[in-house]
């Protein structure tokens, strides 16, 4: 089997992000998927919070824990701005069994960015703690920052240095891309995927190693259940509840051992 780290290395691949051990199960059984990450948007959501850093570490590693028990591959972590003790909090990743983590350089609950030095000297800490462990440095500055092209390769490019395996722009235009990808040759680039992405054979052929799903497939599934019900009790009868997911294939997932 193909490493997480060996699937930075060897191409490109589709990670998707699960947000509660169902969803693990569920999203780790489909054909052709190497790895699984969390979402943090989507655990917090389950737990009834919005995003941003608002659980306490300890219960985000409770539901990292249940996700890394319920997966049947190896599952990274987006563990938000790594929280006050960076190195704390990776250690209790760790501990939970990730092969991965993403980190990002917002500061909560301020929600503004790290300078890049302190941001960069985090990193380093996480690369000293392990060095099996894959680093997903995510820069917010197309994210809540001002959006700053040289800034945010400055940015990631000092995360490289400190020991970064990988990159991550979410809210990065999509056309720029290619040059993201022109000003860091040889730096494996993660993506955020969108309707509006290209195809992902043309990601490839671009050079991007990796597209994550964040928290798009959660929102796909809590919307159709709430269009579901809003068109029941608009009139339009109960066939939109026939969805795609019987009763017996979920309990099968769930109950099955692999």
């Amino acid at each position: 089997m193909t490493s997480f780290r060996e699937l930075h290395q060897s191409g490109f691949f589709v990670l998707p992000n699960a947000w509660d051990p169902a969803s693990a199960r569920l999203l780790s059984t489909v054909p052709g998927v190497p790895a699984l990450g969390t979402t943090s948007a989507g655990v917090a959501a389950a737990l009834g919070l919005p995003d941003g850093q608002r659980m306490p570490m300890a219960t985000m590693m409770t539901a990292v824990a249940a996700i890394v028990n319920a997966s049947v591959v190896p599952v990274s972590a987006d563990l938000e701005g790594g929280y006050d003790d960076v190195r704390a909090t990776i250690r209790a990743a760790l501990d939970v069994g990730v092969v991965g983590v993403n980190i990002e350089d917002t500061r909560y609950p301020e929600t503004v960015l790290r300078e890049p030095a302190e941001a960069a000297d985090r990193i380093a800490q996480i690369r000293s703690l392990d060095a099996d462990l894959v680093v997903n440095a995510r820069t917010d500055v197309w994210w809540f920052g001002d959006g700053g092209f040289d800034e945010g390769v400055s940015r990631l490019r000092q995360y490289v240095e400190a020991g970064a395996d990988c990159v991550f722009a979410p809210g990065l235009p999509e056309k720029l891309i290619p040059e993201i990808l022109a000003a860091l040759p040889g730096v494996a680039l993660n993506v955020l995927a969108s309707p509006t992405l290209p195809s992902p054979e043309s990601l490839a052929a671009m050079g991007v190693r990796r597209v994550s799903t964040g928290s798009s497939l959660c929102r796909l599934a809590w919307g159709g259940a709430r269009d579901a019900l809003t068109s029941v009790l608009g009139g339009a009868g109960f066939g939109g509840l026939a969805g795609s997911l019987s009763y017996h294939d979920l309990t099968e997932a769930l109950d099955k051992r692999y």
